[in-house]
């Protein structure tokens, strides 16, 4: 039989595909994008925790909170819904603070100001600690029966992929994050510090707390506090904001968004 029967018959073309298959899968395969390597991972972490920027979106209340998909790009109609059910915990242009960040199999969790849920008491914060001195115990919650924390002005933005977390550096997924955190604004900080009156504003270079200041001023001054404790004192419903561990412990009491006391145990 001649080659270019051969070469006409439909047995050959069919050969062909065969042999030529594996190649093309093995190929596919190995230019797939890998998983999250570990040091892409460890990168994420150290570049975006605490870090600050701007809203260019507003951020719904509610532990859901706002969700970017492997694009960047964000459902409007779905955020639409989610602010008209829930309300907005943060506005366009406010800076906020990434305060966790949870890195899972195929989405990447960065909590905004604490998040946006109501979290039920844990063992070590109906615990005391030991501050020195007769009678230097001191809770660090309030008692019971105290009423129940409302929903904190923190939200949630959460970036999906299709499969998996694929191996992107921290920038990248500062880029990906680019529809709703301006990051070049999280030095914006410095003028707005400069617009402060002048206590406060070497009071946050100096990175301590003093009287007078709002929730921003703090979180600026000492970053995201070890705990958080809410009590009605006198009549007054006040929050108490807890850095440090015994003996070293720095008690930050606010009445509604001012600090009214500023105790510090050394």
């Amino acid at each position: 039989m001649k080659f270019s029967h051969w070469k006409k018959s439909p047995f050959v073309a069919v050969l062909v595909f065969l042999l030529a298959l594996p190649a093309a899968t093995t190929s596919g395969s190995k230019s797939k994008v890998p998983k999250l390597s570990n040091e892409n991972r460890v990168g994420i972490i150290r570049s975006l925790a605490f870090e600050y920027a701007a809203t260019r979106k507003p951020l719904p209340a509610g532990k859901a909170g706002i969700v970017v998909n492997a694009e960047g790009a964000v459902d409007e109609r779905k955020l639409r819904q989610q602010l008209a059910n829930y309300g907005a915990a943060v506005q366009t242009g406010e800076i906020v603070q990434i305060t966790d960040i949870q890195l899972k199999s195929d989405h990447i969790v960065l909590e905004i100001n604490g998040g946006g849920r109501t979290r039920k008491k844990k063992w070590h914060e109906r615990a005391t600690i030991s501050v020195g001195g007769p009678g230097g115990t001191v809770p660090i919650t309030g008692p019971r029966g105290s009423p129940e924390p409302p929903p904190s002005n923190g939200s949630a933005i959460t970036v999906r992929f299709p499969n998996y977390i694929p191996d992107l550096t921290a920038e990248a997924v500062r880029e990906l994050l680019s529809s709703v955190l301006d990051f070049s604004r999280r030095t914006a900080s410095v003028p707005w510090i400069e617009t402060l009156p002048e206590e406060f504003q070497e009071a946050i270079r100096e990175k301590r707390a003093v009287v007078g200041m709002n929730r921003e001023m703090v979180l600026a001054a000492l970053g995201r506090p070890n705990h958080k404790v809410r009590e009605t004192r006198d009549g007054v419903e006040e929050e108490d904001w807890i850095y440090g561990h015994a003996p070293f412990v720095t008690f930050v009491t606010f009445a509604g968004d001012r600090v009214v006391r500023v105790k510090e145990f050394k």
